[in-house]
Order: C-alpha cells, then sequence, then structure tokens
C-alpha cells in the first residue's frame, strides 16, 4: 500500500497502457446507451492476464512490433529527418527506407487483424463477447479490443497525416515531404484495415479522447508564443 501512495512515473506508451491495464482490471464504468439513461457498464480487459500466457504473450510481441518497428524504426525516422531536420539533419535515404520498413511492418500487422471469436468458435466466452468481442469485431486479439489496438491505430492515424498511408475516402490527410512519385504515394487501405480503422474511431472513447485532444490543440493556438503555461 505505501509504494502504491508514492509518486510514481511511468514512461513510454506501451508502457503507460500495459500498466493501466493491469491497474484497472476490474474497472467499471457508466455509459449512456440509446435512451440516454445512465448503465454501468463492465469494461473489457485492455491487456490480457498473467493467468493466459499464451494470450498475454501475443499482446506483448504485438506491442513490441508496433512500438519498435512501425513507431521507432520507421515514423520517429520520418520525424525525425523531416519535421525535426533541424536538430537531427536532414537524411532522405534513411527517411526512404523508414518507408518501406513502414510498408512491410504494416502488412504484417494487417494480417493479425481478426474477427473476434473467429479463432476459437467454440469459446462461448469469445463468441459472445462482453460489447468489445462479438463475432463482428475486427481486432488484433481474439478476445476483443485491447492496448495494442490503441497504439496500432495511433500509428495509423499518424501514417495518413504524413501521407504514408491513404486516409478515409482514398485521400491523403497530408503531403509526404518525399514527393508524388508513384513509389511515395500513400499505402492503399486494404478492406480488412479500412474495417479495422473504422471499428476502433468509432468506439465512444476513442471519440472522446480525440476530442479533448482538439480541445487541447485549440487551447494551445490561443496561447501567446511566450507562454510557458
Amino acid at each position: 500500500e505505501g509504494e502504491e501512495t508514492q509518486e510514481f512515473v511511468v514512461v513510454e506508451s506501451a508502457a503507460i497502457n500495459t500498466f493501466l491495464g493491469d491497474a484497472f482490471r476490474n474497472h467499471t464504468t457508466t455509459v449512456a446507451d440509446n435512451s440516454d439513461d445512465i448503465q454501468p457498464h463492465r469494461q473489457s480487459a485492455l491487456v490480457p492476464p498473467p493467468s493466459m500466457p499464451q494470450l498475454r504473450a501475443k499482446y506483448d510481441s504485438l506491442i513490441l512490433f508496433v512500438m519498435t518497428e512501425i513507431d521507432s524504426q520507421s515514423l520517429w525516422i520520418h520525424r525525425k529527418h523531416s519535421n525535426l531536420s533541424n536538430v537531427f539533419g536532414e537524411a532522405p535515404g534513411a527517411v526512404m527506407e523508414a518507408r518501406r520498413q513502414f510498408d512491410n511492418a504494416l502488412d504484417a500487422m494487417i494480417h493479425e487483424i481478426t474477427i473476434a471469436g473467429e479463432e476459437d468458435e467454440n469459446n462461448p466466452s469469445l463468441k459472445d463477447g462482453d460489447g468489445d468481442g462479438g463475432g463482428c469485431c475486427h481486432y488484433l486479439l481474439p478476445t476483443g479490443f485491447s492496448a495494442v489496438d490503441i497504439l496500432f491505430v495511433h500509428c495509423c492515424s499518424w501514417a495518413q497525416q504524413i501521407g504514408w498511408l491513404e486516409g478515409n475516402n482514398g485521400t491523403s490527410i497530408h503531403t509526404s515531404t518525399m514527393g508524388n512519385s508513384d513509389e511515395n504515394a500513400p499505402k492503399p487501405l486494404t478492406p480488412k484495415l479500412e474495417a479495422y480503422l473504422k471499428q476502433c474511431r468509432s468506439r465512444p472513447a476513442f471519440m472522446r479522447a480525440t476530442g479533448l485532444r482538439k480541445n487541447q490543440v485549440d487551447e494551445k493556438k490561443k496561447r501567446p508564443i511566450n507562454s510557458k503555461l
């Protein structure tokens, strides 16, 4: 109990999400249904418990793959040598290789997207779902939405913003700094990835978080340039 009350700081997105998933595994929230009545809702586990070692290992492997192969070895290379080139220097060759790395890693992740419950039709806990893992839901774990989906969708949004991945309706949200050749054109959205992103982004929690982030950005724009707040 003493350790829990002391100041405790966790850094890195994967570690933060995993810690929160473990710490609030039995958390119950209240949500509004279609009749606007507030009802208790048991959240699905964002992180598989240690008591399910194979599923936990699958979660660990996917979240590490996203953070190493897509985030740090692809998207961050672009950010460092494009947006932050005044600090890290320009390296167009590195950015080009990072783009190829992203395309290959994304294909590997798309292969992992599954329909929750399809891997074990005889398992009632997967077949019935809990509001997040029914038979028509596309997620990265067969048990439904998890913290690895949060990070993967974030990376997909990031890729769309820099023009590496096709946006909604076949458009690019932002033009890449690498030019407009076919080689540098946004990677097309496959039907599977498009359905997956739509599923995740339609979640109420995602929409609330997006709204909060937009408000933060808007507030920051209103501050004086020399403001430290």
